[in-house]
């Protein structure tokens, strides 16, 4: 085997192996904090949205509760993981913006015109900071919803319009 293919070889292999190393290093420092799970049920005829984070709630979760609302799926309850970016509805309405570079990240839904934003700082509800509280119980009211217009315009700064 000639020396310059010989060289050329040894480093495409080289090159090869780090890529490889460094690129997986990457993705388990990306998966390291683990999703957010986000269960979309009903209880006693009321919409419930329950936040599970195992890192940053433990066993305990976040319930938020829509009461006089009516979900538009039939088949709850539902079981959204936010590893991958999603793009279609959920069953209490859509998700705005996912950015799960990094994981958990940020996830923010509109639920029957209610801004829910997931950060693992802390807990946005209709545009308002509300601390992470593992077992909170939270009961959105139907008259507290921020004007779409808002939601409308924080949406479109996320996806740089």
């Amino acid at each position: 085997m000639p020396p310059m293919l010989k060289r050329l070889l040894v480093t495409f292999v080289a090159t090869l192996f780090l890529y490889v190393t460094i690129y997986g290093a990457c993705e388990m420092k990306r998966r390291q904090g683990g999703p957010w799970n986000v269960i979309f049920a009903m209880s006693n005829d009321v919409p419930v949205l329950r936040i599970e984070h195992p890192r940053l709630f433990g066993t305990q979760a976040i319930t938020l509760s829509f009461p006089g609302e009516k979900p538009t799926r039939t088949d709850l309850p539902i079981v959204a993981v936010f590893n991958q970016p999603i793009t279609n509805a959920m069953p209490f309405g859509p998700v705005l913006h996912v950015d799960n570079t990094v994981l958990p990240g940020t996830v923010t839904l509109n639920c029957f015109g209610h801004s829910v934003e997931l950060v693992p700082r802390t807990l946005y509800l209709d545009l308002h900071e509300v601390a992470w509280v593992p077992g909170t119980n939270i009961v959105l009211d139907p008259a507290a919803k921020p004007p779409p217009e808002k939601i409308q315009a924080k949406s479109q700064s996320w996806n740089g319009r």
